[in-house]
């Protein structure tokens, strides 16, 4: 297996994750377990309370598919087109070098160009409406005892969610907060972020405005109580936040020949369903299963019968929360 990275892989694109841990076990194998399990700590392999960070998940998952002889990950591939003939899919880069295989699986994230050819009748994920302002912090002192899951406060007409980190030794050290923020739609059209319905892209730190993180700071300081207000003005402060303009896309189908989606190309859904990661590994595991055994299109077949329905419920589950949230 050849996996097409678009980046180098080592920057951080997220803050937490939920680990299934039954998901895991049922999705890897068995030396990809042991090196998830031991990277993550013993609690990646139970059922999660807690969310790991963004990168220590990635981190985890990335040696298991260095360690793994019949997986190659080839890393700033960038892909604009793909295709499929009747023995062969493919995939193009920018300047026309071409990856063929029996099987060509997209797992690039919300602005999938794989998408486009497994629907081309939607290709593209729609904007819910609203965008979600990611960071972590210092867990409270206060907090350190507390068991759960996470917590959510409400504003004006926005929500902060709160949800302890759970370090690779198993500790709980750090928080992450997700400030749900239905006032800046025409800040991220204006800096190209989002066009008509479409979310292009994530900015980056830079390309929001100062005068932005003040005008957050200062809200924070009105409107979050403590423990939180204080980590949450810091990281403003110090830029270490993450501003994500929220997709969701509705699959109607998620294969196409020999040609399929998963993750977020197939199922983009808002964070408030929790279960994003969850579901790109019971789309990974329910692959694996479908394709042993059989002709790939019969295989793939089995995949979006398999999955379809329950990719749909989860979107459609947030959507609902969209709606109501964003006003739209």
């Amino acid at each position: 297996m050849t996996v097409l990275e678009r980046t180098s892989g080592r920057t951080q694109r997220g803050v937490a994750i939920l680990v299934s841990g039954a998901g895991l076990r049922r999705a890897l194998g068995r030396q990809a377990r042991e090196i998830v399990g031991t990277a993550l700590g013993p609690a990646s392999m139970r059922q999660g309370v807690y969310p790991h960070s963004w990168w220590d998940v990635y981190s985890a998952l990335r040696a298991a598919a260095d360690a793994e002889p019949l997986v190659t990950v080839v890393e700033n591939v960038h892909i604009v087109e793909v295709g499929q003939d009747d023995i062969t899919a493919w995939a193009r880069e920018a300047d026309g070098s071409t990856w063929t295989g029996d099987v060509l699986l997209g797992a690039d994230g919300y602005r999938s160009v794989v998408r486009r050819w497994v629907d081309r009748a939607r290709p593209v994920a729609d904007y819910a409406g609203y965008v979600v302002w990611l960071g972590q912090s210092e867990l409270p002192e206060s907090y350190l005892d507390r068991a759960g899951g996470p917590d959510f406060f409400s504003g004006e007409d926005d929500m902060l969610a709160v949800y302890p980190l759970i370090d690779r030794d198993g500790g709980v050290t750090r928080y992450g907060w997700g400030w749900f923020d239905p006032h800046h739609t025409s800040l991220f059209q204006r800096i190209g972020a989002i066009e008509g319905t479409e979310v292009k892209h994530t900015p980056r730190v830079d390309a929001i405005p100062a005068e932005v993180y003040e005008e957050m700071m200062r809200t924070a300081e009105q409107r979050w109580s403590e423990p939180w207000r204080t980590g949450v003005i810091e990281a403003f402060q110090a830029r270490e936040v993450v501003a994500t303009p929220i997709t969701e896309y509705l699959p109607q189908r998620v294969v196409n020949g020999r040609i399929g989606v998963l993750g977020d190309a197939a199922h983009a859904q808002t964070p408030m369903t929790g279960a994003g990661f969850e579901e790109a590994v019971a789309d990974a595991a329910a692959l694996a299963e479908a394709l042993d055994g059989v002709e790939v299109e019969e295989g793939l077949a089995r995949y979006e019968s398999a999955r379809l329905v329950e990719m749909r419920n989860r979107v459609s589950a947030g959507q609902s929360f969209s709606r109501s949230f964003a006003g739209v």
